[in-house]
């Protein structure tokens, strides 16, 4: 039978047989371990690097001149969108300028019309602004200092509904701006001072007469009104 000093050392020397075991066998699996790893790591490393390469290749394939389709320069429908609005505007701008052209010829046309129709009234016209001095100074002269047949036809181109559009083509046609605008058969004589000075000068009922023609007449009143 065995002493327990021997049975002591034979269980100490079996627990360090197992350690020695155990180590060497934890070992061994460490170092393939190691191995399958390394040798992983070179078939990524070559895999990654053919990879890369395609995919380098594919970028420079997309940015050769042309490659990319005209849908793949934006990368949503904003840009594309912008794109079309633009071109509807570019479309409708001509078309309201055109309107805006044809609106206004059609007005300018208008305005010609009522000018020859006013002419027609009679030889004699005075354009005129009801509230202005010059203009009640004309209209004095002319109707008042003077009996002329046809009588004279006067516009307020303040009540005219034209009255800035035909002020604007008397400037143009007969370069006089301002009121009165006194017109014998379509010619100009003047405002207010060119009518007081005719008066003045005696002279005011011969010119009606000469640029008037045969149709008017032109006799001064009896009358003496006073003065303006």
């Amino acid at each position: 039978m065995l002493s327990h000093r021997r049975l002591r050392v034979y269980l100490v020397s079996a627990a360090i047989l197992v350690c020695f075991i155990l180590y060497f066998t934890g070992d061994v699996r460490r170092s393939q371990a190691l191995r399958s790893s390394s040798k992983i790591g070179i078939v990524n490393t070559k895999g990654s690097g053919n990879h890369g390469k395609g995919n380098d290749a594919s970028v420079f394939e997309k940015l050769k001149p042309g490659s990319l389709r005209p849908d793949e320069h934006h990368t949503d429908g904003s840009a594309t969108e912008v794109d079309k609005t633009d071109a509807a505007r570019q479309t409708v701008i001509p078309d309201q300028k055109e309107t805006q052209t044809q609106d206004t010829e059609s007005r300018d046309e208008s305005v010609k019309e009522e000018l020859n129709s006013i002419l027609k009234r009679s030889p004699i016209i005075i354009f005129s602004k009801s509230y202005c001095p010059f203009s009640k100074k004309a209209k004095f002269y002319l109707l008042e200092k003077y009996d002329i047949t046809p009588a004279p036809f006067v516009v307020e181109l303040d009540e005219h509904p034209l009255g800035k559009e035909l002020q604007g083509l008397l400037a143009t046609n007969t370069g006089r701006k301002t009121v009165p605008n006194i017109l014998v058969n379509g010619k100009t004589i003047g405002g207010g001072d060119e009518i007081e000075t005719l008066y003045t000068s005696g002279e005011l009922g011969t010119k009606l007469q000469s640029l008037g023609g045969k149709r008017v007449t032109a006799t001064l009143r009896k009358t003496e009104g006073p003065e303006p």
